[in-house]
């Protein structure tokens, strides 16, 4: 049994039509709070800010190799936008992290991003420009570089969150053998299967749920639409690929 071209065209009209109409609406009517994704990692953060500021010890945050203008920028920014509430907390307490970065455009929005949040409280003269810095260009060894601070800067909690490969285990390792408490995540499955070993799921934020964090943490509408607006496509994507295989399992096809 085929099916007319014009039937399939019309079909696939009505679901684009219906996608935008829910994105539309979740741009138009935010969820409540509550049916927002709960990732433990990003609600942990203010906990970890606060703990270093009561041991005196320093937050170490690695933001991976990713560039700004490679495949791996939107898992960068999504990175930041996570660690916003971090960075604020953090300002506030005076107890800055130091953040490490294996890519100079990073370095540059990094380093942007630590001062905008100085600015925000009026104490911008505070802040100190050593505390971002750039530590290799290659993965391998920025993460090398990267985990001697782990040693040598009285690190009280680790977060890894950006674009890693499997030399994110050298990060894991090195806290392991500190006893530092680590948490991270990334959109790579050799990040994943590395750091996975180490933190267990309630420790580690996996693939898309990376991009959830600027929602979680900054309470802003248009990202708490927008990650609703994405569960809507996720939804709508799955009940397509059933339809799909449902029509070929019966044997209809596109003539």
């Amino acid at each position: 049994m085929m099916v007319d071209n014009t039937l399939v065209l019309l079909g696939g009209g009505v679901i684009f039509l219906a996608l935008v109409s829910a994105l539309s609406f979740a741009f138009r009517q935010p969820p409540e709070r509550s049916s927002l994704r709960e990732i433990p990692v990003f609600g942990d953060l203010a906990g970890k800010v606060g703990r270093a500021a009561e041991e005196g010890t320093l937050v170490h945050i690695t933001l991976g190799s990713g560039s700004l203008y490679g495949e791996d920028a939107m898992t960068s920014v999504a990175s930041l936008e996570g660690l916003t509430a971090l960075a604020d907390l953090s300002a506030a307490y005076d107890t800055p992290p130091i953040v490490t970065t294996g890519d100079p455009t990073l370095y540059l929005l990094a380093d942007d991003w630590m001062r905008r949040a100085y600015a925000r409280l009026g104490n911008v003269g505070s802040y100190r420009p050593t505390l971002v810095q750039f530590v290799g260009a290659s993965p391998t060894v920025y993460a090398a570089q990267a985990a001697t601070y782990l040693y040598e800067k009285g690190v009280g909690s680790n977060v890894v969150l950006g674009s890693f490969a499997q030399e994110v285990s050298l990060l894991s390792d090195a806290a392991a053998r500190r006893g530092i408490v680590t948490v991270g995540g990334s959109t790579s499955w050799q990040a994943l299967s590395a750091l996975f070993p180490a933190l267990g799921t309630s420790a580690l934020v996996m693939g898309e749920d990376l991009f959830a964090g600027g929602a979680l943490v900054t309470q802003r509408r248009e990202y708490e639409a927008a990650l609703w607006g994405e569960d809507i496509l996720r939804w709508a994507v799955i009940a397509a690929l059933i339809v799909l295989a449902a029509l070929s399992v019966l044997g209809i096809g596109v003539g």
